[in-house]
């Protein structure tokens, strides 16, 4: 992740730690933001081709010029995750949070005296949180003991107490956006995409230390955090939506990847310059390039009452590399042999009843990570060749109900998103450290060997949405 580190290599079997944290970090400055209006997110995210909501451009920007009135809304969002661990033994955490989630506007400027008869401005800003929680718990599988001054009767035992990885963040997405309608047959769209991101991050682990003089706990950092890093990019969208007929409409879009530049990083790290080892406060730039996309919709209208639509989303995630790419050569060589395009498919409709509004959606998300071989410990204690095909993020499911109420130009919309998915956590095989006193201290467990450990990690994020909005 950072300039410094440029020397560590990853082969298959072998992970760095600091590496393995750049790969954790790859959703964080991913070109998607799961984030919209209630009813965009009632839907699942599924409007690529249906659009009129200013959501559905993060789909397709062609969707704002389907909108025959202006509107303005906001989201309020009500977040929350449950994560179960197991390493040996289960340890479940969660925590909830609420921000505004999603502000958007859509300013529609009707000309019907020309084939171009509909202009339209959007512009939508779009928040997602990043905090998450894993904690593993204590493992008398993971020990080792230590023979001291060669006496049978003079030991030391040293034995896995704990183990917690903690991200707090958010990303952010500012999307500006402009649509054109040629007789409401032809819709053209063009967007550029303003992305920040704030990613802390703090990896800890409990060592139990056992002897003739009594047992202690003692508490290591992984090298390289506390570690934050905060970064702004730039990307570009496009899309087309043509009206075959009154009730089928197809999609497509283009989402270039996000060019991230200068991302700031501040962390703590023991660090060798020269012949000497340095513990202190350290401060770096770096540039990376996120995934791009091609969205492919089609739409279903039945009079004014019924809509459904499909979305496949192609993550083109052969452009994600981290720059310099001469400090960043063991990552990027990675990257290209395991990271892989994925696919995505979104499933949504929305049914009307008077004033009344009822939604559903589903979303599926494939890794974007192909199998890996590592040699890896599971926490049974014992070590061997396995292979992953969830190594450092599984599929996702998303399941999404809404409804809403149209009170005539005023409108409250609701949902609710439950998304799941079951991940390999990777961690060890780096350095853990405590600093005391100007002296370093390094984790006698093996989880400074050549060698990762793997835990199974189950993740559920709720997220309750509830958008008021004004047409005009």
């Amino acid at each position: 992740m950072k300039n410094i580190f440029a020397g560590l290599l990853i082969l298959t079997g072998l992970a760095n730690a600091q590496t393995v944290q750049d790969l954790n970090s790859i959703p964080a400055y991913s070109n998607e933001i799961n984030a919209g209006s209630a009813r965009y997110i009632g839907m699942g995210g599924s409007m690529g081709a249906l659009g009129g909501d200013i959501s559905s451009v993060e789909q397709n920007p062609a969707g704002l010029a389907v909108a025959i009135a202006s509107d303005v809304n906001v989201t309020l969002g009500f977040n929350s995750y449950k994560n179960e661990s197991t390493f040996g033994n289960t340890v479940k955490t969660d925590d909830n949070s609420l921000m505004f989630q999603n502000i958007g506007g859509t300013f529609v400027f009707n000309n019907p005296s020309s084939g171009w008869n509909r202009f339209a401005i959007g512009i939508k800003y779009s928040q997602e949180s990043l905090d998450n929680w894993m904690r593993l718990g204590r493992n008398e599988n993971i020990q080792a003991t230590y023979l001291t001054n060669e006496d049978p009767e003079e030991y030391t035992t040293y034995l896995m107490n704990g183990y917690q990885d903690e991200v707090i963040g958010y990303k952010t997405k500012m999307s500006l956006d402009f649509g054109a309608s040629y007789n409401d047959h032809l819709y053209l769209g063009l967007g550029v995409n303003f992305h920040d991101v704030r990613y802390d991050n703090y990896v800890v682990f409990d060592e139990e230390t056992t002897g003739s003089a009594g047992t202690t706990t003692y508490r290591y950092d992984l090298n390289g955090t506390p570690y934050s890093a905060a970064g702004t990019g730039i990307s570009v969208s496009a899309g087309v939506i043509g009206k075959l007929t009154d009730q089928l409409r197809l999609g497509l879009a283009y989402h270039s990847p996000v060019w991230y530049r200068n991302i700031e990083e501040n962390y703590y790290a023991d660090l060798l310059f020269g012949e000497n080892y340095h513990y202190d406060f350290y401060y770096s730039e770096y540039h990376r390039n996120a995934n791009s996309r091609l969205v492919a919709s089609a739409g279903v209208v039945v009079g004014k009452s019924l809509a459904l639509n499909a979305d496949y989303t192609l993550h083109m995630n052969g452009s994600t590399k981290m720059m310099p790419s001469g400090s960043f050569a063991s990552t990027n060589s990675f990257l290209d042999d395991h990271l892989k395009s994925s696919s995505e498919f979104r499933l949504g409709g929305e049914f009307r009843a008077d004033n009344f509004r009822f939604r559903a959606g589903y979303n599926y998300v494939q890794s974007p990570f192909d199998e890996i071989t590592l040699l890896a410990d599971t926490g049974s204690g014992n070590v061997a060749n396995l292979n992953f095909d969830k190594a450092f993020r599984g599929d996702i499911n998303r399941f999404s109900l809404g409804a809403g109420y149209d009170f005539g130009g005023f409108y409250l919309d609701a949902a609710y998103q439950l998304q799941n998915q079951k991940f390999d956590y990777v961690f060890g095989n780096g350095e853990y450290i405590d600093y005391d006193n100007g002296d370093v201290y390094l984790a006698t467990l093996p989880l400074n060997a050549d060698h990762n450990y793997v835990a199974e990690v189950k993740n559920n994020i709720g997220m309750f949405l509830l958008t008021a909005g004004w047409q005009f």
